[in-house]
């Protein structure tokens, strides 16, 4: 400490008459305080300036982490980057996909429509096939006694019928056949078609068929007809008459001719369904309705 560090008092009351040494004392002593602080200020500088200096190697080796992770992660960002491009054209690609799967789908749903459509016509025309045969049945069971004599040919146009039950059946089985398999539009088209042939045949055979039926009853009416002709000769030609002496409706297939024992002209079944005896048969025959009025009032009279 200085002389003019002191206080007043102190100054005041110091000797000013004192030896110098004692002040160069006091002042060699404040050097060496100052000094030691100064050491001491200086040892506690280079403290922190070495602890700075390992805080700034610990930052730089956390800057070089840094930039170690950035790149990390900027290489990552590329590769997210590239699978999402990625990923981006595999979206675009099933969106593309799933488009065609629908136009596919559609094309498919017009295609099993098509097929239905056909499935009904088709089962229509069987529905029509089973009324005619329901009707021939009728008509057979109407007809029993004119077909006693030709039995033999009405169970094989039995069998027939039965063939082809059996064949509208597999039919019926391919229709349902056709019901699984709506994919395949360009074979079921051929099968179709396959189909309709096979039907048009069906039904020209049926035509057929009944012909050959029809010509083989008159033939065997004919037969029956010529063992029981009267004896004047006045027996009406089938070739000549087209339609039915008393009501003149056509003859057709389902209208079929009969002779009238008595009189030999030919009339429909409707109109000759009357049966009586006459002097040259041994049992009732077929009359029309206007012979059989006649009879009737002859054995009336007699």
């Amino acid at each position: 400490m200085c002389k003019l560090c002191l206080p007043l008092p102190f100054f005041n009351s110091f000797d000013l008459c004192g030896s110098s040494k004692e002040i160069e004392d006091n002042e060699r002593q404040i050097m060496m305080d100052l000094k030691a602080e100064m050491e001491v200020a200086m040892k506690l500088l280079e403290k922190d300036i070495h602890e700075k200096q390992d805080t700034i190697i610990s930052l730089r080796m956390q800057l070089d982490d840094i930039k170690l992770i950035n790149l990390e992660m900027y290489k990552k960002l590329q590769e997210c980057e590239g699978s999402l491009s990625h990923k981006t054209e595999l979206i675009s690609k099933l969106e593309a996909k799933s488009q065609a799967m629908s136009n596919s789908i559609q094309s498919l749903e017009a295609k099993y429509r098509e097929c239905e459509s056909v499935r009904l016509v088709a089962e229509r025309r069987r529905r029509e096939l089973d009324l005619q045969a329901a009707h021939q049945e009728e008509q057979t069971n109407g007809i029993e006694e004119d077909l006693k004599v030709e039995r033999e040919w009405r169970v094989s146009l039995q069998e027939t019928m039965q063939q082809d039950r059996e064949k509208i059946s597999q039919l019926q089985h391919e229709l349902t056949q056709l019901r699984l398999i709506a994919q395949k539009y360009a074979s079921l088209q051929e099968e179709y078609y396959t189909l309709k042939e096979h039907c048009l045949e069906q039904d020209q055979t049926l035509e057929e068929l009944g012909k050959k039926l029809s010509d083989s009853k008159l033939e065997l009416s004919e037969l029956k007809e010529q063992t029981s002709r009267k004896s004047d000769g006045t027996w009406a030609n089938d070739k000549d008459a087209t339609q039915c002496r008393l009501c003149e409706k056509e003859f057709n297939l389902t209208r079929r001719k009969h002779h009238c024992r008595n009189c030999g002209d030919i009339f429909c079944n409707a109109c000759s369904d009357n049966s009586m005896s006459l002097p040259s048969s041994a049992k009732p025959v077929r009359v029309c309705d206007n012979c059989q009025l006649d009879l009737s009032k002859r054995h009336t009279v007699m």
